[in-house]
């Protein structure tokens, strides 16, 4: 394991103790101090809090940082490589209390995540990604390892899935996962891709949303072999800090990489 996804790993799995801090059945409104954003999402002291311990461990690294909560003008980095945080992905499923929210971390190179890692606090399972596999670990109480999954060793049990938000575009995704026969599972925040990497099938993603909140997944969708696209161009995702927004995409597990064309004509199809 390379020392940056070390870092990446342990800044993750911190942000995640700071997390569930601030996580308890009543969501303590005294505590867990709450606030909007000029678009409109949620802000919490738990997502500060997340992102001041990831930035404490990775500005080690002597890399760049871009994090939602704290964001990096394209000027400023120099070579093009920086670290994309989202320290509490899926903050409305936090207040909601249904524990589908992550910490997410990427390693931009080239326009290109070149490591993911993604930890579910509330489950303890972590996800990471790098030219030397993607694996899956589950976490004790005390952040040891107690089970290690190689995820690239889990195609032949796959299956033809669709991941949806809980926010999307419902008729588009219905209209596809009709025409395709696939299952559905509708869930918060980018453990959509973790699900996808361990069951196979498709995450269609027709809502708004950042970079951020995409580039450690697809980081670990690329090293289990599949692929992100653009829905409307069919080009591969590009991490560029001069536009946060990411568009519409497919992603794609290995397994089902041939149905590429035909998901991207149903869903232009869907629109006319």
């Amino acid at each position: 394991m390379s020392e940056l996804l070390k870092i990446a790993i342990k800044a993750a799995v911190s942000a995640g103790r700071e997390i569930m801090k601030f996580y308890s059945p009543s969501n303590d409104k005294e505590r867990l101090q709450i606030r909007i954003k000029e678009d409109s999402s949620p802000l919490t002291s738990a997502d500060l809090a997340a992102n001041e311990a990831i930035l404490k461990e990775l500005e080690k690294s002597g890399i760049d940082i871009c994090s939602e909560e704290s964001i990096l003008s394209a000027s400023s980095s120099m070579d093009g490589s920086f670290w994309l945080v989202d320290p509490l992905d899926g903050t409305k499923e936090f207040l909601a209390h249904n524990d589908e929210f992550c910490v997410c971390i990427a390693l931009i190179k080239e326009a290109k995540p070149m490591l993911g890692v993604i930890f579910l606090p509330v489950t303890k399972e972590l996800f990471y990604a790098d030219e030397n596999g993607a694996f899956k670990e589950i976490l004790d109480a005390k952040g040891e390892s107690i089970t290690k999954i190689d995820l690239n060793t889990k195609s032949e049990n796959f299956e033809n899935y669709i991941f949806l938000s809980r926010r999307g575009d419902p008729k588009t995704a219905e209209f596809i996962k009709e025409n395709l026969n696939l299952k559905q599972i509708s869930l918060g925040s980018a453990i959509k891709f973790c699900r996808l990497v361990e069951f196979g099938g498709a995450y269609l993603r027709f809502a708004p949303s950042y970079l951020w909140d995409n580039a450690a997944g697809e980081a670990l969708l690329n090293f289990c072999g599949g692929k992100v696209f653009d829905a409307n161009s069919g080009k591969e995702m590009s991490y560029e800090l001069a536009d946060l927004k990411s568009p519409f995409f497919i992603a794609l597990s290995k397994n089902i990489l041939n149905l590429k064309d035909k998901i991207t004509q149903l869903y232009k199809q869907s629109k006319i």
